[in-house]
């Protein structure tokens, strides 16, 4: 569990980090284990790869996770709450 990654979600802040060779910022809105019993978290990215939409980042892929101070106002429309791709969940908006 990423402590990271979480304050990120309660406190409403983007995210920066390393994934695939590229530099990702990114709206977090859910944290937790996959059914398959991968970490993972569900983000809206905003660059760094290829366009805004949501995306799904492996914990184990991912590299320098930091924390900006700029925050974001609400989940975006396409978010789901109690997302189903999670048998746990760690943090969610």
């Amino acid at each position: 569990m990423n402590q990271t990654i979480i304050n990120a979600i309660e406190e409403r802040l983007l995210l920066t980090f390393n994934y695939k060779g590229k530099t990702r910022v990114v709206e977090p809105h859910t944290y937790g284990v996959q059914h398959n019993g991968n970490e993972s978290l569900s983000a809206w990215q905003i660059s760094g790869g290829s366009g805004e939409d949501f995306r799904l980042y492996l914990l184990d892929e991912m590299a320098a996770i930091e924390v900006q101070s700029k925050s974001f106002e609400c989940e975006r429309p396409a978010y789901q709450r109690g997302d189903q791709r999670y048998s746990r969940i760690f943090a969610e908006l």
